[in-house]
């Protein structure tokens, strides 16, 4: 998901990335069921090696909120031994599932409000998969699922990386 998933996005202009029609969109997306907390269960990224932002933020857990039709999406991680926040804010665009950053477009894939949620994130430098659950574990269905959407976009299956239950955190208040 959202993953996926982490620093404060403005809007990006739509011609730099064009709503591409080979990247399923879910139909009717409802931003307002996603709200709440969600658990990144694995990633696909067209790179080899995860970005060391992706490294650290990936596989933290989120919590969604939905803002005048845009999506913030909060995430507590660790860094250099301090635990830290970061927020998103996926923009809406005129169609459904379709959000805008500075840096690029994400587009909700696939979606169980109650269980799991595949979203497509494409900047600048590299695209990646999400896949994130409502609980800490998916069925195999889910992930054969996540894998098909993979191949599908011709990501290499080597590429697929499941998270292990990481630690998780709270930042102190200031």
């Amino acid at each position: 998901m959202i993953a996926v998933l982490l620093v404060v996005f403005g809007l990006t202009p739509a011609y730099i990335f064009p709503v591409s029609a080979d990247i399923p969109v879910y139909p009717n997306f409802d931003p307002q069921k996603t709200v709440g907390k969600w658990h990144p269960i694995g990633i696909a990224s067209k790179l080899p090696e995860l970005t060391e932002y992706d490294q650290k933020i990936s596989p933290m857990d989120l919590t969604v909120e939905v803002l005048d039709g845009d999506m913030k999406i909060t995430a507590n991680y660790m860094s250099d031994g301090v635990c830290k926040q970061s927020a998103l804010v996926f923009k809406h665009t005129d169609k459904p599932g379709v959000f805008e950053f500075p840096d690029g477009i994400a587009k909700v894939m696939d979606i169980d409000y109650e269980k799991y949620i595949i979203m497509h994130k494409k900047k600048l430098e590299h695209e990646s998969i999400y896949l994130s659950a409502r609980g800490s574990e998916v069925g195999d269905d889910i992930k054969e699922k996540f894998k098909k959407l993979v191949l599908e976009q011709n990501f290499p299956e080597a590429h697929i990386k499941y998270f292990e239950n990481v630690e998780q955190c709270t930042p102190k208040a200031a």
